[in-house]
């Protein structure tokens, strides 16, 4: 497909459209019911030109009631949360073959960088490499061909002992948050150390100058960046020639103006691989700027995409000083909520700002807080809790899942 032509592209893109909506149609108990109300034969969805008869889904569906979206049965799936850049957590189902696809996408991408299949990975996300605490630093998973960091357990005193298991499992790429890589790449030069790779490979986060440079400095590699979602509507990554794509076989993306702004266009997916859990139309949240005029020297025909403004957050202080990047992944799960926000009101000090429905079970959604914040920021933090109708917004009017404040 990357070297496939601009109408081959198109061709692929509606067959698999025609054959999701209508297995959308049958199985998926929303859309067999919209198709019903709506009057619409879903033999009639036939080219992307049909797509915008389809209607516009966003988060509120999939807070509420996403098993609804389910073509498989539940038994042949399971559930993944995000909090995203909303604030909001949202529920999918992941399949098997989606999986494999979402892999497959992504594997492609790196081998334009040189790196061959199935690399030995060194892995910093949200990953607890110590599930049964017992003092491990690292763990490897053979079969992923990965060793497991966790990116909220990086600091000076144990950087040591890390190392040398890291350069023991000889990693030919490093994979994870920007946050957490330059959070390493920066205590490696300060002892003056680098570890080389083929590839340093990003995702879930904007990244910033400062960080790209820091992260040539300790890793050596390429940037390899992808951007997608827990919902897994859309994927776009760069390329070697220095463009950000959109996988057109991976997923349709629509572009839709934001209201007010000349420059800048909403994220909209319809996923071509996931037949179990099948969304068309989906709203992201996320916002992209306009296109590179000219086509990308790397010759493939995937359309381009302009900077696409995801997320940002500031990292968080553990109360023994350890930065804490990315700490949204604490609210990630706390699912039955209308809205969610974590506060760090000062080192080791977090507050959870919690909307709930007529239905949350606040007793064990705080229980569930208090294990992920020792799960992930580690123990000995103060964790606090207020209901609310609802949670300020930012300037842009988006809701922060994760906010830093000096005073309460």
């Amino acid at each position: 497909m990357e070297r496939a032509t601009a109408d081959e592209i198109v061709a692929y893109q509606e067959r698999r459209l025609r054959d999701l909506v209508r297995l959308a149609a049958r199985r998926s108990p929303f859309y067999r019911e919209w198709f019903a109300a709506s009057g619409i034969d879903p033999a009639s969805i036939r080219s992307l030109a049909d797509l915008g008869r389809l209607p516009l889904l966003d988060r509120d569906h999939l807070v509420h009631a996403p098993e609804r979206f389910l073509a498989y049965p539940r038994a042949l799936t399971w559930p993944a949360h995000s909090s995203g850049t909303s604030g909001r957590v949202v529920t999918v189902y992941r399949t098997p073959g989606s999986s494999a696809f979402e892999l497959s996408a992504l594997q492609r991408q790196w081998g334009w960088f040189g790196v061959p299949p199935r690399p030995r990975s060194l892995l910093l996300r949200n990953h607890d490499p110590d599930p049964h605490g017992n003092g491990a630093l690292t763990r490897e998973v053979p079969g992923a061909r990965k060793l497991v960091v966790s990116s909220y357990r990086l600091d000076r005193d144990r950087l040591a002992d890390l190392l040398a298991q890291i350069r023991a499992f000889d990693p030919q790429v490093v994979e994870g948050w920007p946050s957490s890589l330059t959070l390493l790449a920066g205590l490696l030069r300060e002892r003056g150390e680098k570890l080389p790779v083929g590839a340093v490979i990003t995702s879930s986060e904007v990244m910033t100058a400062p960080q790209l440079a820091l992260m040539a400095e300790g890793f050596g590699g390429p940037v390899v960046d992808h951007y997608g979602q827990t919902e897994r509507v859309a994927m776009a990554g760069n390329c070697e020639a220095g463009g950000y794509h959109s996988f057109p076989d991976y997923g349709i993306t629509e572009l839709l103006p934001v209201p007010g702004r000349t420059d800048c266009w909403e994220i909209v997916g319809t996923p071509l691989h996931n037949w179990g859990f099948p969304l068309f139309r989906y709203r992201t949240g996320d916002e992209v700027g306009p296109a590179p005029p000219r086509p990308c020297t790397c010759g493939r025909a995937f359309p381009l995409l302009g900077r696409i403004d995801g997320r940002v957050e500031d990292a968080f202080t553990a109360a023994d000083g350890r930065p804490l990047p990315l700490p949204s992944q604490v609210v990630d799960d706390l699912v039955g909520l209308r809205e969610v926000q974590v506060a760090q009101l000062a080192p080791g000090c977090f507050e959870f700002r919690m909307v709930p429905t007529p239905n949350s079970d606040i007793p064990a959604t705080q229980a569930q807080a208090r294990a992920n914040v020792d799960t992930y920021f580690g123990p000995g933090q103060t964790v606090t809790f207020r209901v609310l109708d609802h949670i300020p917004r930012a300037s842009s009017g988006k809701l922060r899942p994760a906010i830093r404040v000096a005073t309460e």
